[in-house]
């Protein structure tokens, strides 16, 4: 199969940014591991110690506001901030005792369940999509809709230890669209060679 030129770019971008988020995010890890199994300190095991970690919803609005993607919290799932970033629909999902968010690009794509061809070739692009990157694609069928829906996602640390979070979050979602034009161009060369061997 020949390789979109997209992810290539891949190699070219600042990645920095994103093994200083790991790095960061394995310290504080150990960090609070550490604290969470010494011996020393019982007050840490106790219900409702402070671990030490910052409440990141408020961090993470503020970043979405500079980058004017007028975030919204849900009012039924309130770990749940959605936005729009260049026309298309994002989540965050953020957990109260996580230093980690998880970023969604939810239903991006759909077909009909009867077109089983355009089903395969989806199902195929998403595994070879999966494999290049560092974000991750999945489908739900809904048999109500008689549908597949495509959603992406990545799971990603978010502190105010990262420098220039607004860059930081942008490069994410880049990425989401840069994986999206890597899938549908994967999508385009099976069915070129379906077309081939016809």
């Amino acid at each position: 199969m020949v390789y979109s030129e997209t992810f290539k770019i891949i190699e070219d971008m600042d990645l920095f940014l994103v093994i200083v988020g790991f790095i960061t995010g394995f310290a504080t890890y150990m960090f609070v591991f550490a604290k969470k199994n010494s011996d020393d300190d019982d007050s840490i095991l106790s219900p409702g110690s402070n671990t030490g970690q910052k409440d990141i919803k408020p961090l993470l609005i503020n970043t979405l506001n500079e980058m004017n993607c007028e975030p919204v919290v849900d009012e039924k799932e309130n770990n749940r901030v959605d936005f729009t970033y260049q026309g298309q629909n994002f989540s965050i999902n953020i957990d109260d005792n996580s230093e980690f968010i998880t970023l969604w690009y939810p239903f991006w794509s759909e077909i009909e369940l009867d077109d089983l061809d355009e089903v395969s070739r989806v199902s195929k692009a998403i595994n070879y999509t999966n494999q290049k990157g560092i974000i991750t694609m999945c489908y739900v069928i809904n048999n109500e809709t008689n549908r597949l829906y495509t959603h992406s996602q990545a799971t990603f640390l978010f502190n105010d230890y990262i420098p220039n979070l607004k860059h930081y979050l942008t490069q994410y979602l880049q990425w989401f669209f840069m994986a999206r034009k890597y899938f549908e161009d994967t999508k385009m060369e099976i069915m070129k060679n379906e077309l081939e061997r016809k």
